[in-house]
């Protein structure tokens, strides 16, 4: 018996360790000065579906960095709110992100929907509401429960 709790012990601290890693907590100080009244997990969440943590990547799209913003979006965010930040950066990027996610839980009142439309556009039709955005929301709120689990203090 002692040897099997040995093993599970081991088996669960490996466990958490990989998850660490595939699960990462990065700009993590960058992501807290602008979540404002997001959850800051919830952030990373958006980030790891988004981007995989890529501060360069960019979609068929045109979406960019580790948020994937749309550049009209990233300008419309900002006349909004009367920033000045710029999207191709990595402060930018998770500021203006931020911005528009608070702004679309505030619009939409729920944090699925708010995800549908953050992946989506508030726009798009609902055939690609549904679809794709089920999807993207079901990925985002999976990894914001891992992130709960490994990093909640």
């Amino acid at each position: 018996m002692r040897g099997f709790l040995l093993v599970l012990f081991i088996s669960l601290i490996f466990s958490i360790l990989f998850l660490t890693r595939f699960i990462p907590h990065k700009y993590y100080d960058i992501i807290i000065q602008y979540s404002d009244n997001l959850d800051p997990l919830l952030v990373l969440s958006v980030i790891r579906t988004e981007s995989s943590f890529r501060e360069n990547a960019k979609s068929n799209a045109g979406a960019f960095g580790l948020m994937q913003l749309m550049p009209e979006t990233a300008e419309w965010i900002n006349k909004k709110f009367k920033t000045n930040y710029d999207y191709t950066t990595v402060e930018g990027n998770i500021a203006l992100g931020c911005k528009y996610l608070n702004y679309l839980l505030k619009k939409d009142g729920d944090l699925k929907i708010a995800l549908v439309h953050y992946n989506t556009g508030p726009y798009a039709p609902e055939d690609v509401k549904s679809d794709a955005g089920e999807r993207y929301t079901k990925k985002v709120l999976t990894f914001y429960k891992l992130y709960r689990f490994l990093y909640r203090r």
